[in-house]
């Protein structure tokens, strides 16, 4: 994305926040994984949103005083040694421009400049964690300037969090990050494809995994989170992430794995059958979650409340439940009563962008948020039957799940990841396809 992007969201941010104050954010540190071994860097999704800055060791310092705005940016320095190992980046001078802030220094200068920068303002904005030695230099400014006070020093009186702003700003994605959204979506759906055909009884759930990681690898994309390779029973724990079970003739797959890409995320789960055909009792349990996503997906427009989308799914999985006698009465008790709970134990669907979990909360403290173009989000219904004497055995350890991603817009709902079948004859079709 072009850095007058950035700069906008900047901007943005500061005509949020209170006269006065002084933003903080800095970037995700590296991890280690083992020894001097580091995971795969991934960058602070908040810190990306504002700088599209993708190195570790990095803050945006933003301050909003005396009616004008003013940006600082802090990095780690180049050196030889370092180049050797991990190859060059960028000086000070090059980030300047590149990022467009006012002031770019090393990091070795923010210990002398953070008391001058955090001078005279009221407030500070930061969502820094407290092991992180930047809140504790922030902090040490702070007390250090109250003690000045005979001097003339005017200290910061009120500390408020970013989080809480950022995600509310996060939650309507402009052009070009639907733009990326899209991408990622394309990549996971090709993946998803490739496993289709590739599927057979005899193969391990790695293996599945290995034929994603493939098509996510190929396109410059990452696993936007774990991958859920679910067969058999294991198809009924939600979070499933051992991925070793051997793949049988008669059992379902249930796989929820997509693609990140640039640092947005898409969100997938097709269930299919290993054989290539769905019997009598796992088609009767597919279509019931299907047409539950497919009325919850019609409730996807500008106006609607998130609740609506839930509130929906619930009815009809609940209905269909009711239709093959696995919940008894009648059906507003047993929505009222949540017998559904048994069976569809989750949630509708989440936000989605940056994070494949975006983080924006779901109401307003009172009520569910409204619908608007430029949001987006998954749905994915669910059922899920562990055995119980109370359930014929046809149905035991039948886990499904059919999850989409969806644009808000204001002709109605976008599905970006339509390009994927989930008819049961559309799958079939593609499972008996030459790979």
């Amino acid at each position: 994305m072009k850095s007058n992007i950035y700069q906008k969201r900047r901007a943005k941010l500061l005509g949020l926040m209170e006269k006065e104050s002084v933003a903080i954010i800095e970037s995700a540190t590296e991890k280690i994984r083992n020894n001097d071994v580091f995971y795969d860097y991934r960058q602070n999704s908040n810190f990306f949103y504002l700088t599209g800055h993708d190195e570790p060791d990095a803050v945006l310092i933003l301050t909003k005083k005396k009616g004008k705005n003013f940006s600082f940016f802090f990095t780690k320095e180049p050196s030889k040694i370092q180049e050797t190992w991990t190859g060059p980046i960028d000086n000070a001078a090059k980030l300047k421009k590149k990022l467009s802030v006012n002031v770019c220094e090393y990091l070795t200068k923010i210990k002398d400049m953070v008391n001058d920068i955090i001078q005279g303002s009221d407030n500070v904005y930061h969502s820094l964690s407290a092991s992180s030695n930047l809140y504790t230099l922030v902090n040490k400014s702070i007390k250090s300037l109250e003690k000045k006070y005979r001097q003339g020093a005017h200290s910061p009186s009120k500390i408020f969090s970013l989080d809480k702003i950022l995600h509310r700003m996060r939650l309507i994605k402009s052009q070009e990050e639907i733009k990326e959204i899209k991408k990622a979506c394309l990549i996971s759906v090709k993946a998803h494809k490739r496993l289709m055909k590739n599927c057979s009884p005899g193969m391990t759930e790695y293996q599945i995994e290995a034929e994603l990681m493939h098509e996510f690898h190929s396109s410059d994309a990452k696993e936007a989170y774990p991958s859920i390779v679910a067969s058999g029973k294991n198809a009924c724990i939600l979070h499933y992430t051992k991925n070793n079970s051997l793949l049988k003739n008669g059992q379902l797959l249930l796989t929820d794995a997509a693609a990140e890409y640039k640092n947005y995320a898409s969100d997938i789960t097709r269930t299919i059958p290993i054989s290539g055909k769905f019997n009598k009792s796992q088609k009767l349990i597919y279509e019931i979650v299907l047409n539950a996503q497919k009325k919850a997906i019609k409730k996807c427009v500008v106006g609607n409340y998130w609740s609506d989308i839930h509130r929906e799914a619930v009815r009809v999985l609940t209905k269909g439940l009711m239709d093959i006698g696995l919940i008894k009465g009648k059906l507003a008790d047993a929505i009222n009563k949540q017998k559904y709970e048994k069976f569809y134990m989750h949630s509708t669907g989440h936000w989605l962008g940056l994070d494949v979990h975006d983080p924006c909360e779901y109401s307003d403290g009172k009520k569910a948020l409204k619908l608007k173009a430029g949001m987006v989000f998954t749905v994915e219904p669910g059922i899920y039957i562990k055995p119980q004497k109370s359930i014929p055995s046809i149905f035991h350890n039948i886990g499904i799940r059919i999850e989409d991603d969806i644009l808000i817009t204001s002709n109605g709902p976008v599905v970006l990841t339509s390009s994927l079948p989930k008819e049961t004859n559309d799958i079939e079709r593609i499972m008996s396809s030459n790979g």
